[in-house]
């Protein structure tokens, strides 16, 4: 099934799709653009300006147990003042009983999720994508009753990985009922501190992980897994997780990416999927030219054809994207990437 789906993903005429977060605050405007510059794989955007519980660390924190979010601060904190015997028993109870619904995210904390498969209903697109925050990120960014991060407590650990895969898990099953596939992305910017003093894993316990999370998802449902890195990370690290899509900021890194010729190959082996996030949004600066991103790119590309990467393999494995979540900027810089990021993709079909 896996297989069959990448294919249906890879034979898109619109080979674009997004991040995540963006600008705006008119919902239905923005959701209307995105499904007119990305019509084959849109993806719900997140309103961080409109309300902090979209936020990527508040807005899957709903019934995650011992854990507060801080709106003004938008940040999740440990909570050591329940029951915590108590709170695990009846997560696990919802875990084993599959209530997916107890594991929602209510449209409080995405209003783009449920605007875009609105509106999305009528449309032709085959895909849709969802994202969720990373188990990584997550756990790494909240301290626990020792003052050390949840990464490190094994219980937590195992709560928040399998919290986010029924949050992933839950978004999928909303995508089926409007008639579309989903693909979702886990977004894990922490990856870009490993091996650092911020992130000191050991790369055994990065890859259980998240392979943990990909075979908790692919035992209850059939879903295309990406996870997002917007820094440099150890590539060869992550391409040898079971995920079946990769995307990065190419912008930015793709010297870094092409120096694991050997890795990519086996993933494109094995179908796995390349989203070049080939239009930056911090490095963004008025005047950049599509000439100058397809350029850019085509470097990259044709570096792994001088190491043995097949060229037409390596085409049809790949999405475009922006190189990171458009949350920071202006709406005018926003949509400028969005129409960039969709006349790369074109000029890349062609």
């Amino acid at each position: 099934m896996q297989n069959t789906m990448v294919e249906r993903l890879l034979s898109v005429d619109c080979k674009v799709t997004g991040i995540g977060s963006v600008p705006h605050k008119d919902v239905d405007y923005i959701c209307e653009l995105i499904l007119n510059k990305f019509p084959d794989i849109p993806y719900y955007p997140q309103f961080s300006k409109i309300d902090a519980r979209e936020n990527m660390f508040l807005q899957c924190s709903e019934n995650l147990p011992c854990l507060k979010p801080d709106l003004k601060k938008e940040h999740i904190y440990y909570d050591d003042s329940v029951n915590k015997e108590e709170k695990l028993l009846e997560f696990y109870d919802h875990l084993t009983r599959k209530s997916y619904e107890y594991f929602k995210i209510t449209s409080d904390y995405a209003k783009g999720f449920y605007a875009l498969l609105e509106k999305s209903k009528n449309e032709q697109n085959q895909f849709i994508k969802g994202q969720v925050i990373g188990p990584i990120t997550f756990s790494s960014s909240i301290l626990g009753e020792n003052g050390r991060a949840l990464i490190h407590d094994d219980v937590m650990s195992d709560v928040i990985v399998k919290g986010l895969a029924m949050k992933g898990i839950w978004q999928a099953k909303e995508i089926k009922k409007t008639g579309k596939m989903p693909v979702i992305f886990y977004d894990e910017p922490y990856l870009a501190s490993f091996g650092s003093a911020y992130l000191p894993l050991e790369e055994k316990k990065v890859i259980t992980i998240l392979n943990d999370l990909i075979d908790f998802i692919n035992e209850r449902e059939d879903i295309l897994i990406g996870l997002h890195c917007c820094g440099n990370t150890d590539w060869e690290m992550l391409l040898q997780t079971r995920i079946d899509i990769i995307s990065f900021d190419s912008y930015g890194f793709s010297e870094y990416f092409v120096l694991y010729p050997n890795a990519i190959k086996k993933f494109l082996a094995r179908n796995g999927v390349i989203v070049w996030g080939a239009v930056p949004t911090a490095e963004y600066r008025d005047g950049i030219s599509l000439d100058e991103l397809c350029q850019k790119l085509n470097k990259a590309l044709n570096i792994l054809t001088r190491k043995g990467i097949d060229k037409e393999l390596l085409l049809k494995n790949s999405l475009f994207s922006p190189s990171c979540g458009m949350g920071l900027l202006n709406e005018k810089t926003g949509e400028k990437i969005m129409h960039l990021t969709a006349a790369l993709a074109e000029r890349m079909k062609r």
